[in-house]
């Protein structure tokens, strides 16, 4: 039996709960990004940036490809936001992570940097093994299937040991497409998720493989929904 060995949790709205309201201060710098480098206004720069993260899975690609933005100026001026003032130590995150068994990994779309301040605002930077940011996958961001590819052939791991833990469906569904174990973090006030929260509980009800395996509502929930699935005393 194959057990899960490798734990990637994404960072934005996952790693720390969405209503700490950080990636709020990233989507409107993104927002006055977009409207600067198409010269709109920020009301017809957030339809934009929608819509290009609905095409691309990020921005950032929506503008490298249309209008041929340079990504490192972008990822700068985007997570240039106060994350020391927002975020603050998590004993109880760092306890959670440190009693899984295996490595722990940072699977993000956003730079590795950025991941960095935040693990170590959090106090949990040295539990993780890996970062596997948006330039792993040259800017191909989740979740198209190359940075999960990526991802799986740098672990050497089998698809069936690796866990995804996120808070987007569609991040979700491709994890679960290629073979690897998954956990959604169900969350109403998270930019990725919680707009189309309700499409993946469809999913689950009508057992659509690229459901999850398992749903949470908190990070912290998530020792307690591994036990329901595979049975108390019954490690994964």
């Amino acid at each position: 039996m194959i057990r899960l060995r490798h734990w990637l949790f994404d960072l934005d709205d996952t790693l720390y709960p969405a209503s700490t309201g950080l990636f709020g201060h990233v989507s409107a710098r993104i927002t006055r990004r977009i409207a600067g480098v198409l010269g709109v206004s920020e009301a017809d720069a957030r339809i934009v940036q929608r819509g290009l993260w609905r095409k691309y899975g990020t921005s950032l690609r929506g503008l490298q490809v249309e209008h041929g933005v340079d990504p490192e100026p972008f990822l700068a001026d985007v997570h240039d936001v106060p994350v020391e003032e927002i975020l603050a130590p998590d004993s109880e995150l760092h306890e959670l992570l440190a009693r899984l068994p295996g490595e722990r990994h940072i699977f993000t779309n956003g730079p590795s940097e950025f991941a960095h301040r935040v693990m170590r605002r959090l106090g949990v930077d040295p539990l993780f093994t890996r970062v596997f940011d948006i330039r792993h996958a040259e800017f191909v961001p989740k979740p198209d299937p190359l940075p999960y590819r990526r991802a799986m052939s740098a672990l050497g791991a089998p698809a069936e040991s690796i866990v995804l833990i996120d808070d987007s469906p569609q991040n979700i569904a491709q994890a679960r497409a290629l073979g690897w174990w998954t956990v959604w973090l169900r969350s109403p006030r998270s930019l990725a998720g919680g707009s189309t929260g309700q499409s993946i509980a469809l999913h689950e009800e009508s057992g659509d493989t690229a459901g999850p395996h398992v749903t949470i509502d908190r990070l912290a929930d998530l020792e307690s929904a591994l036990g329901d699935h595979f049975g108390r005393g019954g490690a994964p």
